[in-house]
């Protein structure tokens, strides 16, 4: 009976130190993670040169204040170039965080206000009660393990004919969209845009938008000239040429969105 209940005592004992172990081992592992980049991205949709104006006078004066107070230290302003023209007037605001706690906390900040106060920052409508924009389109995205953060600084200028590029890649399925991941990263597409001097802001994966599996990124140039040497360099690049033909990242893209923009002299890029 005594040597029962020893066996028993002493397999109690392995299978507690074996949780135990397995637990730390998990807490250790996600130390060393390295902890990833969250972007926000809201797309102001207007019908007007007026809503967009206006959009513009709330963003200058209130909302990146308000921003840059709750410690988001860069905020992004941008609107495609074919604006004018474009029956859908856009302006996208980027706006990056160090987890998703941080988007989170500004989120419950944002909620916690008296909608029936006088707080600027909820108060966008036009004062003769007109709308300010169409929609709003909301877009979270983490950002690439091999990039983990996004690029503070350029060696480019900040100038009114530098020119920003925001690609959205599309997949049929979670599996082709994660391989296109994978390109990115172990496939090596990030250290050849890093090589040929794109500038890259960020690259991420979306985990909340309208449009998914989707991944998207950022890179910029000194004008159209300068950017369209930079492709003419990426497609000739024979690391290009090789990862592109690979079978393992085939059909990995079903819809490519390329939006061409220039930054709001006020915002931080």
């Amino acid at each position: 009976m005594k040597h029962i209940i020893k066996i028993i005592l002493s397999s109690t004992f392995l299978c507690v130190y074996s949780m135990m172990y397995a637990a730390t081992t998990i807490t250790i592992n996600s130390k060393n993670e390295k902890e990833r980049d969250y972007y926000l991205i809201q797309i102001y949709h207007c019908k007007s040169a007026q809503q967009i104006t206006h959009i513009d006078t709330f963003l200058n004066h209130t909302f990146l204040p308000y921003m840059h107070k709750n410690g988001i230290e860069k905020v992004g302003v941008f609107a495609p170039l074919d604006n004018d023209t474009a029956s859908d007037k856009r302006i996208f605001v980027w706006l990056p965080f160090k987890n998703i706690q941080k988007l989170d906390e500004l989120d419950q900040k944002m909620e916690a206000l008296d909608p029936m106060g006088n707080e600027p920052i909820i108060h966008l409508e036009n004062a003769d009660s007109s709308l300010p924009y169409t929609r709003i389109e909301k877009i979270i995205s983490r950002a690439f393990k091999f990039q983990p953060h996004y690029i503070k600084s350029s060696t480019l200028t900040k100038s009114s004919s530098r020119v920003y590029e925001y690609r959205s890649y599309e997949s049929p399925t979670e599996n082709a969209h994660l391989r296109k991941v994978h390109m990115f990263n172990e496939g090596g597409e990030i250290p050849l845009f890093a090589s040929l001097n794109f500038n890259a802001i960020f690259y991420s994966k979306v985990i909340a938008g309208s449009r998914m599996p989707n991944l998207i990124y950022m890179t910029s140039f000194n004008n159209m000239e300068d950017r369209n040497a930079h492709w003419k360099s990426f497609v000739e690049a024979p690391h290009w040429k090789k990862i592109s033909a690979a079978p393992e990242y085939k059909n990995s893209v079903n819809r490519n969105e390329t939006i061409l923009m220039s930054a709001r002299d006020y915002a931080d890029f």
